[in-house]
Order: C-alpha cells, then sequence, then structure tokens
C-alpha cells in the first residue's frame, strides 16, 4: 500500500509513546536521554527563545554530524555575526559535542520527534529564517511545515547509501515529496547525487561538493596531539600503539583477541580503546578479557589531581606507564588529538552491519587503516582508500592478522609506513570541500 504523509504521521504518532519508552530505558545508561524530554514534542513551556538577529537552524543529529559541520558553523558565527545560530542534537553525545566546541555562541535544542503537531510547534517557537539539515536527516513533517512556513531548507553534506536508497524507495511517493521540500543539497559524493535524484530531489538542486569530513584542521590535530603527549609523559608512547576507534557491541571481543596476540609479540603493547558510545565503558571494563591488562581512563586525566575516585572498576589512577596495557577513551572530542599517538588505527562500526565510521583522522595522521567489511556509510572513502592500497579490509576472524601485520614483529615498515602516506595523501587531496559548502549556505542565508 502506498505511503502518503497521512498515514506516516499517524505511525509516528502511535510510535510516540514507544520513543518515549526508548529514550528511558536509554537513560539508564545515559541521562541526557531523559533531559528535557518534553522538547522532543515540541513543547516549551513559559521558555521564549532572545530575539537577537534572525536564526540560523542547524540539525546535526549525533557526534559525527557535528564534528562535520563544525567548519560550517565555526564560519557562520564568524562571518555573520548579525545572525543566531540554533543547532540540535538527537543524541546527549551529540548535544555534548555541541556544548563543548560552541558553548554560549550558539543556542542548542533537542530536534522535535517528526510528528505534525511536535515539527510544528519546533517552527513556531523558534522561528528560523533558515533549516540545514547534515547528511540523512529527511523528515517528511519538518520539511512539509518549513516549507508551509516559507522556510527555506538546505542538505549539507548529504550522503545515502544503496542500502539507505532502498528503504526510501520503498516509500517513493512520501520520498519524493519530502525531498521536493529542498532548495539545495549538497551531496558528497555523485553517486550520493545520483541516488537523491532518483528518489525525488530536484535535478538543479543537487550539487556535489564533496564531503565535509574531509575538512580537517591538521594544525590544529598536532597542536592537540602535543598537549595529550604532554599531559601523559613524552615517553608514553614510545612502544607500538595500537587505537581501536569508534567500537560497537560484539567488537570489542575480536579487539581484545587481537590485542592478546599482538602483546605475545610485544609485551609493552599498547590498546587505545575508544567506544563510540562512552557510556558503554564499565561494561567493557568489566569483560573478563580485560580482567588480564592493566588499564587506565583517559578521564582521569582531565579530573584534578588526585580526583581518582570515580576512574572504575578495573582503571588505575592517572598515570600512564610502560605497564599499563590499555588505555580506554571515555571522553568526548580527544579522538583525533589521540590518533596521532597510534601507529595503526582500526575503525570500528564495521565489522558488524552499522557501516562503519569515519577513517579520515587516521589518514590525515598518515596512518595504515584497517576496517572490517561494513563500510556502507562512508563506502565511497573506503572504496578508494582500498583501491589506492591506503587501508586494509578484515572480517572479525582476520582481525589479529591484519594488527600483526602492521605492528607485529614480522612486520614491513617500509610497506606500512608506505600504506599510511597513501592515506595521507588521500585526504590531502580533498581540500576546498569547506569553501565549496559553505558557498551553498551562504547563498541561503537571510
Amino acid at each position: 500500500m502506498p505511503i502518503n504523509r497521512r498515514l506516516y504521521s499517524l505511525v509516528i504518532r502511535l510510535a510516540v509513546p514507544v520513543l518515549l519508552v526508548r529514550l528511558l530505558w536509554r537513560s539508564r545508561r545515559h541521562s541526557g536521554y531523559r533531559s528535557e524530554i518534553w522538547r522532543r514534542l515540541g513543547i516549551y513551556g513559559r521558555h521564549r527563545p532572545p530575539r537577537s538577529g534572525e536564526r540560523v537552524w542547524i540539525h546535526a543529529v549525533s557526534v559525527g554530524e557535528t564534528l562535520a559541520i563544525a567548519p560550517i558553523v565555526q564560519r557562520l558565527l564568524a562571518e555573520r555575526p548579525d545572525l543566531t545560530v540554533l543547532l540540535t542534537s538527537t543524541t546527549p553525545t551529540g548535544a555534548e559535542q555541541v556544548k563543548q566546541k560552541f558553548g554560549s555562541r550558539v543556542e542548542w535544542c533537542w530536534a522535535p520527534f517528526d510528528t505534525p503537531g511536535a515539527a510544528r510547534r519546533f517552527l513556531m517557537h523558534w522561528q528560523p529564517a533558515l533549516g540545514v539539515l547534515v547528511e540523512t536527516e529527511i523528515w517528511p513533517n519538518l520539511l512539509t511545515h518549513a516549507a508551509a512556513r516559507g522556510v527555506p531548507m538546505v542538505l549539507l553534506n548529504a550522503r545515502l547509501s544503496e542500502r539507505s536508497a532502498r528503504r526510501y524507495a520503498r516509500v517513493a511517493g512520501l520520498t519524493r515529496q519530502t525531498l521536493g521540500h529542498l532548495g539545495r543539497v549538497a551531496a558528497q559524493t555523485e553517486s550520493d547525487a545520483s541516488r537523491l535524484r532518483s528518489l525525488g530531489a530536484a535535478d538543479e538542486a543537487v550539487i556535489v561538493t564533496g564531503s565535509l569530513k574531509f575538512a580537517l584542521d591538521r594544525n590544529a590535530l598536532r597542536e592537540a596531539n602535543e598537549q595529550e603527549r604532554l599531559q601523559f609523559g613524552t615517553s608514553a608512547f614510545d612502544r607500538p600503539v595500537w587505537l581501536a576507534a569508534s567500537t560497537h557491541p560484539g567488537e570489542e571481543e575480536p579487539v581484545l583477541e587481537a590485542f592478546a596476540r599482538l602483546k605475545a609479540e610485544h609485551g609493552n603493547a599498547l590498546l587505545m580503546l575508544a567506544p563510540r558510545h562512552p557510556d558503554r565503558v564499565p561494561g567493557i571494563l568489566g569483560m573478563p578479557a580485560m580482567r588480564q591488562y592493566q588499564v587506565v581512563r583517559h578521564s582521569a586525566y582531565l579530573r584534578s589531581e588526585g580526583d581518582t575516585d570515580d576512574a572504575g572498576e578495573g582503571a588505575t589512577g592517572a598515570s600512564l606507564t610502560h605497564q599499563d596495557d590499555v588505555l580506554v577513551v571515555d571522553t568526548l572530542g580527544h579522538l583525533g588529538a589521540l590518533t596521532g599517538c597510534a601507529d595503526a588505527v582500526f575503525v570500528g562500526g564495521s565489522l558488524i552491519p552499522h557501516g562503519g565510521h569515519n577513517p579520515l583522522e587516521a589518514a590525515a595522521w598518515c596512518l595504515p587503516i584497517i576496517s572490517g567489511p561494513h563500510t556502507f556509510n562512508f563506502s565511497g572513502i573506503y572504496r578508494d582508500l582500498l583501491e589506492a592500497n591506503a587501508a586494509l579490509e578484515v572480517e572479525a576472524g582476520t582481525l589479529a592478522t591484519a594488527v600483526l601485520d602492521c605492528l607485529g614483529g614480522q612486520a614491513d615498515t617500509e610497506q606500512i609506513t608506505a600504506m599510511g602516506e597513501r592515506a595521507g595523501a588521500y585526504q590531502s587531496a580533498q581540500e576546498g570541500v569547506v569553501e565549496r559548502q559553505w558557498a551553498v549556505l551562504a547563498a541561503h542565508l537571510p
């Protein structure tokens, strides 16, 4: 049966109680999920947003999208101080990233559920002059009500995997109507642009600009890396260091198995383990495979000296020595700098069908990159890296072999260094994307 917006809205309304229960369930691990939960329904009580210039609303669902759009937000704040910038998030980690990067320079709120009432109340309350969605945030009611209020909408850094395109094609009529409300779409790749056009985005509205995730400030990364090294001590990383970045449930087990193989060859090797969601750290620390290791948590280094009471089971205090085996990265905003302390990087979300995460920070540091086969969120980037012999693709059972190929006693150092340099060259060749996407946004600013 064809699904129109009326039927979609009915389904979303019926799903709201389930969505609220899901948020409360998730709040067991992260209290942020229940914070101001009514605002997800577009209910703001007596809150009145300050009037200090026309408002540009930017929706970045979580951490990755917030980091990607950050250069555009920074430029918007610098070049158009007459405008007010409102950022919305869906996850607490995304909200924390907004507050960490921009503080009081921007307004922030939870994004509303995509019911007609919540979307309408959100737009009436904040009254944006322009709306900007990031990556794959295509919401029928928000876009429809924005169009009804005369609010132009732009989709920046747009991507649409083949898998997502097939799902949207099942509701082709609704998708075509929704995409028709977008005034401009800045697609990451030609493939993304083609899929968006085929689903209903206007041909003349879609342009290819490249991915904002290429937009890395290498100087800022180097400065932050120097601070991390000073914090830990200059010799803390003078040993084989493997980073497992943005891991998900089901990935820590093969990571720890691979690390055990590496430790058998290099007894002083260090694993930096950075779960995608830091609220999972207590469970990771309790894993049987972790109990054999001396573990420290990155958060211990950010607290005042001696304040380590809540470092967590299985963790030591705030010193990192060659006797420590695992550094658990349980903080946000530091992974890019810490990546520069590694000798090889596994990018998580790829051994399971999550779609992978951004490998470009590792590329910027000219490091060999290892991923699983499930990289559909960044399919073009991983395809290019593999074709350039700048990355390795493995299954869970062959992860250890790849790690040993990069860091083991028999590793071909010259070949592995060349692999990292090819990754760095690929990342450098994509410069200019911020300028191209800024031009798209600037053309629509009030």
